[in-house]
């Protein structure tokens, strides 16, 4: 393959077809484009059926196969779903929940993370699959593990409570650190001695455990799980010192456990299996959103898209099929987006197991279907476009804040309102943006590429925790020009959980917007205007400002916060800060945005623009591709 070309393929699975089908597989491949195949993910058991009875045969004989037909391989690692041989010898290598039940063998990623079990036996596989295949020509990229944490991200087992003790013993040094950034003089909970703290499990009824512990736990969590990824890679460099390698990332709306702005630095290359919610109506902005995640998260470099679905999945509620439409026109869109290509799950649909009503690059019914028919014109279409594979997603001017962190906050216990939802605050300004046309980039708190000044906008909803570095930052950004938005819950906490002495938010809300918070004053099921007209919901805050500020909105019949503040700007250089003191609903969110950013209203299709070529898509998900540059 051409290196200017795109990928396209999906995962396959020959160990679960008799070798009778693997000719007809590859005619089946070079009939609908396909240039590359994940091969490996689950073939643990196959290959080692018995402890240290290593058969590669099946592995070699596929491999030739696919050298001779011209169709590379992402060569996976296998060690994702560890055989049933383990599990009985090894049961303490099993995933234990909060509630103490320990997993069974039967699914995938049934083990702990922290198992030492786990880590040997599937370095001593990797090892022998290395020293069989690594080499082969037609592996143009290494596939570590797969989907990491998607099934165990968080584990109570006895190894993993050693490995936190640990953990917190390297990042703190001394109790005396680890007492003060808990703050476990509340409610007595000091602790003496490393290996009295315990995991953060079921404490007692009408209590929760510490929030500096959970926020912990989940960094070392994301941490343990990442440390999979390192040492299998760190095993391949062993082998092959070249080819790039990569394990598929989940950057989806439900899964974030995993902080992928601290695992992305650790890929040669970003990949991400991406699976829509089928039922919401926000599908398509769903999809928007995770490819600029994803590409973000490479730096807004390209990307893979590894994985995602030919049509329906197996695993929602209901499963909807794709329509031909959107067979097609979604993966035209992660592409445009930065994906170097698209992956599909699987390429044959399998004849049992879980995912046997999964859809397939290969259905049951086979290719001459609706399916198939609309994967050669995707096929086609992609190669057509193997003149942008060189090319970067354009930089927007708008960027969004993001982290993981900071949804980790909001899932925790004993906050002002159960109803505060990260990621949703954060969908929503994504999704008004969209609605007006307007392409937003994302960017990490800290330091990186996508850095504050390459952008004229930047929001930042809910971004509850700050130090004073990213406050200097923000600054710095407004002063050069930048317009700067955040909203309620934001700067409260640092990287502990812990308030300013000064009071909640007073080393960011003060500095940055002139504010000082008084009170938070969350919402019921009541919803309610602003004197500008626009509506809000979910929360109010009351706050006071100095006559530095430009009261944009005030909250009317809120009884203690009638009157007071809910919308403010203030400027600071030649730039602009705004502080929203309650959620907009997504009308007026809209209305906002379209004031803030001197837009026309009414829905605009965003338009994205990789090398030569625009991508859009309107209301009625008919995508559109137009040139925006003569050609040479």
């Amino acid at each position: 393959m051409r290196k200017q070309d795109f990928y396209f393929g999906g995962d396959y699975n020959p160990e679960q077809w008799d070798e009778s089908f693997w000719d007809e597989d590859i005619l089946l491949m070079k009939e609908l484009g396909v240039n590359l195949v994940t091969l490996g993910v689950f073939s643990w058991s196959s290959i080692e059926q018995r402890e240290g009875e290593f058969d590669f045969s099946w592995l070699e004989v596929i491999m030739e196969k696919l050298h001779a037909a011209g169709i590379q391989i992402d060569m996976a690692t296998g060690t994702a779903s560890p055989p049933a041989w383990l599990a009985k010898k090894h049961p303490e290598m099993l995933g234990v929940t909060p509630e103490g039940v320990s997993f069974s063998h039967g699914g995938r990623q049934h083990f702990s993370p922290s198992s030492k079990a786990y880590r040997d036996y599937s370095l001593r596989f990797l090892e022998k699959l290395l020293e069989r295949v690594a080499g082969h020509e037609s592996i143009v990229m290494w596939h570590v593990n797969n989907e990491i944490g998607c099934h165990n991200p968080y584990d109570f087992g006895l190894e993993t409570l050693e490995q936190f003790q640990l953990w917190l013993k390297s990042k703190y040094v001394t109790l005396d650190r680890l007492n003060e950034a808990w703050y476990t003089r509340f409610w007595s909970q000091s602790y003496g001695s490393f290996d009295e703290i315990p995991l953060p499990g079921f404490t007692s009824y009408g209590t929760s455990p510490n929030p500096g512990m959970e926020l912990d736990f989940k960094r070392f969590s994301s941490d343990t799980l990442l440390r999979i990824y390192r040492r299998e890679r760190d095993l391949i460099r062993k082998f092959d010192k070249e080819t790039p390698i990569t394990t598929n990332f989940m950057s989806m709306r439900h899964v974030t456990a995993m902080n992928y702005w601290e695992w992305a630095s650790e890929v040669d290359l970003v990949s991400t299996d991406h699976y829509l919610d089928f039922v919401s109506s926000d599908r398509d902005i769903d999809l928007a959103f995770q490819s600029d995640l994803t590409r973000a998260l490479a730096g807004g470099k390209q990307w893979l898209l590894m994985e995602h679905s030919t049509s329906a999945v197996n695993w929602q509620p209901v499963n909807p099929i794709k329509s031909t439409r959107q067979i097609v026109g979604d993966s035209l869109e992660h592409i445009f987006r930065g994906s170097q290509g698209a992956m599909f799950f699987q390429f044959r649909q399998s004849r049992g197991g879980s995912e046997r009503f999964h859809s397939a690059l290969v259905p049951a019914a086979g290719i001459d279907t609706r399916v198939g028919r609309a994967l050669k014109e995707l096929s086609s279409k992609i190669q057509d476009l193997g003149q942008l594979a060189a090319d970067e997603t354009e930089l927007a001017k708008v960027a969004i804040v993001f982290d993981y962190e900071d949804q980790w906050v909001t899932q925790q216990a004993n906050l002002p309102s159960s109803k505060l939802d990260y990621f949703q605050e954060v969908f929503n300004w994504y999704k008004a943006l969209s609605q007006l046309g307007v392409r937003v980039d994302f960017i990490d708190k800290g330091e990186s590429f996508l850095e504050f000044s390459n952008y004229e906008y930047v929001f930042a909803p809910m971004m509850h925790i700050v130090d004073e570095d990213l406050v200097q930052r923000i600054l710095k950004f407004v002063e050069s020009g930048g317009h700067f938005y955040a909203t309620y819950f934001s700067g409260i906490s640092d990287k502990n959980l812990q308030f300013s002495a000064s009071g909640m938010g007073a080393d960011f809300l003060d500095p940055v917007f002139g504010v000082r918070l008084e009170e938070f004053a969350p919402m019921l099921e009541q919803e309610g205007k602003l004197s500008n007209g626009l509506g809000h919901s979910l929360w109010r805050e009351i706050i006071n400002v100095d006559d530095q500020q430009t009261v944009v909105a005030l909250f009317e019949d809120a009884d203690e916060l009638t009157g007071s503040p809910a919308i403010i700007s203030k400027t600071i250089g030649s730039g602009r800060c705004v502080y929203v003191a309650t959620s907009l609903d997504d009308n007026s969110l809209v209305s906002f945005l379209t004031n803030e950013l001197n837009m026309s209203s009414g829905h605009q299709p965003v338009e994205v623009t990789r090398g030569k070529l625009q991508f859009s898509r309107d209301l009625s998900g008919q995508h559109k591709i137009t040139d925006v540059m003569p050609r040479d």
